[in-house]
């Protein structure tokens, strides 16, 4: 199950990388092959690491953040495809995406400041500032694309 989740998250990232590279040249194709990324990544990707995530999750607590992180990368990345279709909805799903993925940061920060093991503490807080860069990224964008 490892090999298949990280086979589909490498193909998928690959396939985004080419389309954003083949939209910036204006080749035909671009926007089949980006759906079929952002589409690959959502219902493929994040479900299976879901699913490999939760057979070493110990308590409810991992699950409930499994189940938060798919919830928040599956609708990031469908709002993507929404706003690249220019489809109505898709500022409805960023909202709903990052407002998920702030509410996962305290949580997280909480959970390892209770945390007694030194290393189950570091991954708790790295994941805190990864979803931390992630949400900033995502706002900036956000923020340029309304602006503009």
């Amino acid at each position: 199950m490892k090999k298949s989740t990280f086979i589909i998250g490498v193909v998928s990232s690959f396939l985004l990388l080419v389309g954003v590279a083949m939209k910036f040249e204006h080749w035909p194709g671009a926007r089949p092959v980006m759906i079929l990324a952002a589409v690959l990544f959502a219902f493929g990707y994040s479900v299976l690491l879901m699913i490999d995530k939760n057979v070493f999750a110990q308590n409810s607590f991992q699950k409930t953040v499994n189940l938060m992180t798919m919830l928040s990368m599956t609708i990031i990345m469908i709002a993507f495809i929404f706003k690249f279709q220019h489809w109505p909805g898709a500022r409805i799903g960023l909202y709903l995406g990052n407002l998920l993925l702030l509410a996962m940061i305290p949580i997280l920060f909480l959970h390892a400041s209770k945390e007694s093991d030194p290393v189950k503490k570091l991954n708790f807080n790295n994941e805190a500032i990864l979803l931390v860069l992630l949400t900033a990224f995502s706002f900036f964008i956000w923020l340029v694309r309304s602006i503009s």
